[in-house]
């Protein structure tokens, strides 16, 4: 995989008109080498299917249930056109207090041999600590942009859905909400953006009012409420999910 800068891609894309001057001072305020995914292969424009995973001290009781459902969905991901049309993207992240990658944009074979990780296969989920979802999505955003750059450098056009699993509001405060909400509507408004859905396992101090303000305020299109004493979280999520993942393309996924 080839690295790219935040900034220099962000200007890149301003001055072909796919990012405004605001979104690129946002994206730019902390520059990061990115990794691209390798798309030098396709014959198609790619899809990116991005994940973001809560992986804050709240989760502990329901550490069994999201490492079941991320290889459900994974699983559901594997049997889709874009899979077998060899230009399926995954990225994963999980977020407490930092950010970690599980895997940066690793194409997904129908299977199953490739880099995208599994949670199941070690010990990857450790719940702990607070919930740094604003700045989760900053990085992602910030890696969206950087393979946008990259499709367009090679004469394609990239698409990308995300989705979001948590139990709660961010509670990092580094990031400010408004910067996401604006990018993501511009990356909707030029049809970058397929998708963008948060799961939300709601419960006294997450209410489903909290999770449709959560998605109000980060302008994203849906939010599912699965409430967080679900004995099954992981066929719950499946059956909210499955339809959204048919044959000729994918919906919405965490």
């Amino acid at each position: 995989m080839s690295t790219v800068k935040t900034n220099e891609v962000a200007t890149d894309l301003r001055i072909q008109g796919i990012l405004s001057e605001s979104a690129v001072n946002s994206l730019g305020r902390e520059t990061r080498n990115v990794e691209v995914a390798d798309i030098s292969t396709l014959y198609i424009d790619p899809v990116f299917s991005c994940f973001l995973i809560d992986a804050s001290g709240s989760m502990k009781p329901y550490k069994q249930s999201v490492i079941d459902g991320q290889y459900a969905l994974l699983e559901i991901l594997r049997k889709s056109m874009k899979c077998r049309q060899d230009a399926l993207y995954v990225v994963q992240y999980l977020f407490s207090d930092t950010v970690k990658v599980l895997n940066s944009f690793s194409k997904l074979s129908p299977d199953g041999i490739d880099d995208v990780v599994i949670l199941k296969s070690g010990d990857y989920y450790k719940p702990n600590s607070s919930t740094a979802l604003y700045k989760s999505l900053f990085y992602l955003l910030q890696d969206m942009v950087a393979n946008i750059a990259n499709a367009v450098d090679k004469g394609m056009a990239s698409t990308f859905t995300i989705g979001v699993i948590t139990d709660g509001d961010d509670t990092d405060g580094v990031i400010k909400p408004e910067e996401i909400r604006n990018i993501i509507r511009e990356l909707l408004d030029k049809k970058i953006l397929r998708s963008s859905i948060i799961i939300g396992l709601t419960n006294p101090d997450f209410t489903p009012a909290k999770l449709e303000e959560l998605k109000t305020t980060l302008g994203f299109q849906e939010a599912i409420d699965l409430p967080r004493d679900e004995w099954e979280i992981c066929r719950e999520i499946r059956r909210a999910m499955e339809p959204k993942c048919v044959a000729g393309s994918i919906g919405v996924l965490i």
